[in-house]
C-alpha cells in the first residue's frame, strides 16, 4: 500500500533539486581560507508547493500577506540546515535555502523553504 501511494505521489515531482552546502576551500587568488558552495546532491526529482497566507488584525491598515514554500522530495535526500537550494520546476530555476526541519513521512519529505534573493 505505501509502494503504491509513494509511487503515485512522485507522479506529481515534476522538479529537479541541486543541493550546495558551504564547505572551506582555499580561494587561489588570496591564499585565504573562504567557504565554498558545493554540489552535494544533483537533479533529485522534486515537487515545490507555493501557498499564500493572509493575516489581518482588525487595527492594520493592509493585509499582512506571506508565502509559503514547501519542498516534497525523497526521504532519502540529505538536506543539511544552511545549504542552498536550486530548484527548476516548470521551466522555471528558483534559489532557495532550507528554512526548517524535515517533517518525514513513510514516502518522503516536506521541508518549508526561504527564496534566496542572490547568493551571499
Amino acid at each position: 500500500m505505501v509502494r503504491g501511494y509513494e509511487n503515485a505521489l512522485r507522479q506529481l515531482w515534476d522538479g529537479l533539486c541541486d543541493v550546495y552546502v558551504y564547505k572551506e576551500g582555499v580561494d587561489e587568488a588570496t591564499g585565504r581560507t573562504v567557504q565554498k558552495p558545493v554540489q552535494t546532491v544533483k537533479g533529485k526529482p522534486c515537487r515545490v508547493s507555493y501557498s499564500t497566507i493572509s493575516a489581518t488584525a482588525p487595527e492594520s491598515e493592509a493585509n499582512d500577506v506571506r508565502q509559503v514554500v514547501k519542498l516534497f522530495i525523497a526521504k532519502d535526500v540529505e538536506i543539511p540546515e544552511g545549504s542552498r537550494l536550486v530548484i527548476t520546476q516548470e521551466g522555471h530555476t528558483d534559489t532557495f535555502r532550507r528554512a526548517g526541519k524535515p517533517a518525514v513521512y513513510s514516502t518522503h519529505q516536506e521541508i518549508v523553504l526561504e527564496l534566496e534573493k542572490e547568493w551571499a
